[in-house]
Parts: C-alpha cells; sequence; structure tokens
C-alpha cells in the first residue's frame, strides 16, 4: 500500500511539473512588433514538443531556455531576453544581436469573439 501511495505521488509531482513547464512557455506566446526600419518587422512565439519557436520572416528556429526570461536563439547567436511588466505579464522582446539590440513590443490578442461568429455555427447546425 506503501508503494502505490509513493507512486501515486510520484507521478501526481510529475504531472504537475511537466504542467507548470508548458506552462510558463506560455507566458512567452503571442506576436512581437518592432520599430520601424527594424531588420525584423515581427516575429510570432509558438510551442512545438515542449520548446518555445521563434518564427519570422527571416528565421524559425527553437530558443534554448538560459534563465529566467532569457533564452539563447543559436542560428543568430543571439541572447534574447523577455520584459515582463510589473514582474507579472510579458510585455516585450529584447534580442541582442550583432551589437543591436532589437525590441519588439507584444501586440495584444483579441480575446473576445463577436457574437456573429459564436452563434453562427450553432445556429446552422441545429437547422441541419
Amino acid at each position: 500500500m506503501r508503494k502505490l501511495c509513493f507512486l501515486t505521488l510520484f507521478l501526481m509531482g510529475a504531472f504537475l511539473s511537466v504542467n507548470a513547464q508548458q506552462g510558463s512557455l506560455n507566458d512567452y506566446l503571442g506576436k512581437y512588433v518592432f520599430a520601424e526600419g527594424s531588420p525584423v518587422a515581427e516575429v510570432s512565439l509558438t510551442v512545438q514538443d515542449s520548446s518555445l519557436v521563434v518564427n519570422s520572416a527571416i528565421v524559425t528556429a527553437a530558443l534554448e531556455k538560459r534563465g529566467l526570461d532569457s533564452f539563447y536563439l543559436a542560428p543568430y547567436d543571439a541572447l534574447v531576453i523577455f520584459k515582463r511588466k510589473d514582474g507579472k505579464t510579458v510585455e516585450s522582446v529584447s534580442i541582442f544581436v550583432q551589437g543591436m539590440e532589437l525590441v519588439g513590443k507584444r501586440e495584444a490578442s483579441p480575446v473576445a469573439l463577436k457574437e456573429d461568429e459564436f452563434y453562427a455555427p450553432l445556429w446552422a447546425k441545429q437547422n441541419n
């Protein structure tokens, strides 16, 4: 019985650890827009195979975690640092590459759906 309890607690701990790691990567997801004239206009960050991936017109590559809110972009030998607003939500990203600092502001994503977009599929399904 003790072995069963220990195994259950161990599996719950492992599950929570994996979820916490995924949750922390979710803090960085979204679209970041850079200043006009910057070598990069915008980047989007996604999670693929439990890695944070940067996508832009120039590169698609996984970021290597280096520390709290800091990552490494190997193809460009670049340091990527995320900055948080009041220590909570990520508001911008700084990419240090070839002696330059590129700063991108996180673009707010719309959360709400338009009422028509929500109800139209339901209405169509009920009437078929």
